[in-house]
C-alpha cells in the first residue's frame, strides 16, 4: 500500500496510506507544539487548549461536535504530550468528509466561550488531582524530574492545579491562534481513503506559517541514585539510562528488539527474574522515551518495601550480565519475533498506522509498509543488537529513582549498598 506525502498550498503536510481492504479510516492532526514550549505564566496552556477545541466553534456547539461522531459510530479524541498535540479520529470510511470538516472547524474556529472555559478549567483541575492519586502516573513525572531536573521536559504536561487556575482566556486564545490555527500542521491518514476528499477539505485550512523558533534548551542528564517520598504503599523503581535518538529506521527497530529482549516481554530477562523467579513484582516492564534532543530507556518495577533491596540488586545484576555475557540466539529470535508480531497485529488497526506515519515523518525516516518493516526486523543481526546494548548499558550514566513511602536514611543506605555490591562483583 503506497504512502504519499504532499505539501499543500496552505503549507499543511498531508501524509496518507490507502488501505483498500478495510472499511475504516483514521486521521490525526499533529501540531508540533507541547508542554515543553510553554513559558512562564503558560504552564498547562497547551493541554487546556486541547480540551477547549471540543467546546464549540463559530458554527458548532460542543454537543454538535459530540453528536456528529456518535452518529457516525466513530470516535474523536485528542492528547497533549511534551512536544506535540494531536487531534485524532477513527470512523467508518463513508463518513471521512464529514469527520474532516468537523476537525478542520475545531482546529480553525474554536470560540473559547468563557462559561465553557470555566467549566473545563474545573474538569482539568480534577484530572490533575486524579493523576496525582494514581501511583504509577505520579511516579512517571517524578522519574522524568529525576533525570532532567528543572527542565520543561520533566514538568507535568497538564500543569498544576494552581497554574491552570491562573490561565486567562487571552493566554489560551493567543496560544490557539499561534500554534493551532496558523502553526505547522501534519495530517496523517490511513485506511480506505478518498484522496480527493482529503485534499479538498485539508486545503480549506488556514495558511500555515513556517516552523517558528521555539524557546527551548537541551536537557542535561542527571545520573545517580535518588529517593522520593510518596503516599503509596508499594515502592516503585525506575532504572534509567540515556540513549541516542535513532537517526535511521534500522536503529529505531534495533532499539525495539533490544528493549523486548531486556524487559518488554513476558519472556524477557527482567520479567523472568523479577516476577517469575523472584516473585517480587507484579508490574515489570521497560520502555523507550524519545524527544527531539533527548531520549532514555527505563526499566520499571514495583514491589513491597521488604523486597526493595532484592529488586534493585536483581535489576542491576541482570543488566550487568547482559553487558558482560550477552544473550543467546533463542533470546534474540524471540525478541525479533515479538516485535514483528506486534507490528503485524497493530497494522490491522488504522489508528496505529496513522500514528506510525507521523512517527516516521517526525523522525525523518522513509515511509515503509508493514512487510518492509517486518523484513527489516528479521534482518537485524546479533552484532547490531549487541552494539545497541553496549551503547545502552553505560552504568556510569545510570539513574535509579526509588519512589515510595518514607525512604529513611537507613533504607537509602541499604539500597545504595545493594547497587555497590553488584557493581563490585
Amino acid at each position: 500500500m503506497a504512502v504519499e506525502t504532499q505539501i499543500l498550498s496552505n503549507n499543511v503536510v498531508l501524509v496518507t496510506e490507502s488501505v483498500a481492504t478495510v472499511k475504516t479510516a483514521a486521521v490525526g492532526f499533529w501540531f508540533p507544539v507541547g508542554s515543553r514550549y510553554e513559558g512562564e505564566g503558560q504552564r498547562g496552556v497547551c493541554h487546556f487548549v486541547e480540551h477547549m477545541v471540543f467546546k464549540g466553534t463559530t458554527t458548532r456547539s460542543a454537543f454538535d461536535i459530540a453528536l456528529a461522531f456518535d452518529r457516525m459510530g466513530g470516535y474523536l479524541n485528542a492528547f497533549t504530550d511534551r512536544e506535540t498535540m494531536c487531534l485524532h479520529c477513527v470512523i467508518p470510511a463513508i463518513h471521512l468528509r464529514q469527520a474532516l470538516e468537523v476537525m478542520v472547524d475545531m482546529a480553525s474556529n474554536s470560540v473559547f466561550d468563557q462559561k465553557e472555559l470555566e467549566r473545563e478549567r474545573a474538569v482539568i483541575q480534577s484530572e490533575i488531582v486524579s493523576s496525582q492519586d494514581d501511583p504509577e502516573e505520579a511516579a512517571l513525572d517524578a522519574a522524568s524530574e529525576a533525570v532532567w531536573p528543572a527542565h520543561p521536559l520533566s514538568a507535568p504536561i497538564a500543569g498544576t492545579v494552581e497554574e491552570v487556575g491562573s490561565l486567562t482566556r487571552e493566554t489560551l486564545v493567543d496560544w490557539y491562534r499561534s500554534h493551532i490555527v496558523s502553526g505547522p500542521l501534519v495530517i496523517c491518514a490511513a485506511g480506505n481513503l478518498d484522496q480527493q476528499e482529503l485534499l479538498q477539505v485539508a486545503e480549506g485550512l488556514p495558511l500555515r506559517q513556517g516552523a517558528d523558533e521555539k524557546e527551548s534548551f537541551e536537557p542535561e542528564w542527571r545520573q545517580g541514585i535518588q529517593f522520593r517520598d510518596a503516599p503509596f504503599r508499594q515502592m516503585q523503581f525506575f532504572l534509567q539510562l540515556p540513549v541516542f535518538k535513532p537517526s535511521a529506521a534500522r536503529d529505531y527497530y534495533c532499539w525495539a528488539v533490544a528493549n523486548a529482549l531486556v524487559g518488554d516481554t513476558m519472556s524477557s530477562r527482567l520479567f523472568q527474574k523479577l516476577r517469575e523467579e523472584g516473585g517480587y513484582s507484579y508490574n515489570v516492564y521497560s520502555f523507550m522515551t524519545y524527544y527531539s534532543d533527548a531520549a532514555c530507556w527505563c526499566a520499571y518495577a514495583s514491589a513491597a518495601r521488604k523486597d526493595s533491596q532484592k529488586v534493585v540488586a536483581t535489576l542491576y545484576r541482570e543488566l550487568y550480565r547482559l553487558k558482560t555475557g550477552g544473550f543467546s540466539r533463542d533470546e534474540l529470535e524471540a525478541a525479533c519475533q515479538h516485535v514483528c508480531g506486534e507490528e503485524i497485529i497493530a497494522a490491522e488497526d488504522m489508528e496505529y498506522r496513522s500514528k506510525r506515519l507521523f512517527r516516521h515523518h517526525s523522525f525523518g525516516f522513509p515511509q515503509s509498509s508493514t512487510e518492509e518493516i517486518v523484513e527489516l526486523i528479521h534482518s537485524l543481526t546479533s552484532q547490531e543488537v549487541t552494539a545497541t546494548l553496549d551503547k545502552l548499558l553505560d552504568f556510569q550514566e545510570a539513574a535509579l529513582l526509588v519512589y515510595g513511602s518514607n525512604p529513611s536514611e537507613s533504607f537509602q543506605r541499604k539500597i545504595s549498598a545493594s547497587v555497590d555490591e553488584v557493581e563490585e562483583s
